[in-house]
């Protein structure tokens, strides 16, 4: 038949181990316990017993934090001219001329 006990009375048991002479095999069927219940009884005894004895510790987070900054960079645009050197003369157009208009302008050129 089982015997069940609380953890109170594993922990009267585990205390009478040091004053029994014998082996712990020896002990346990003196008290009619099961060896591996005995070892896992003295472990969870010896966990719970190192909880209450170790300082608290703060918990941290295994998270890195991360602050973003950002610098804001001016960039100056001279607004100057755009030149070009043809065969016949100059060209000179403003540097805000759209892309295509610019394209545009060339392609006549060469027709």
């Amino acid at each position: 038949m089982k015997t069940y006990r609380t953890a109170a009375q594993w922990l009267g048991l585990l205390q009478q181990r040091s004053n029994f002479k014998g082996t712990n095999v020896e002990f346990c069927q003196h008290h009619n316990v099961s060896i591996t219940t005995y070892y896992k009884q003295r472990a969870l005894q010896a966990e719970n017993q190192q909880k209450t004895t170790l300082p608290k510790r703060a918990t941290s987070s295994r998270f890195i934090q991360l602050k973003q900054t950002t610098t804001d960079v001016c960039e100056y645009t001279h607004q100057n001219a755009l030149q070009f050197d043809t065969r016949t003369g100059q060209l000179t157009l403003p540097a805000d001329l759209a892309t295509t208009d610019i394209v545009a302008i060339i392609k006549g050129l060469m027709a």
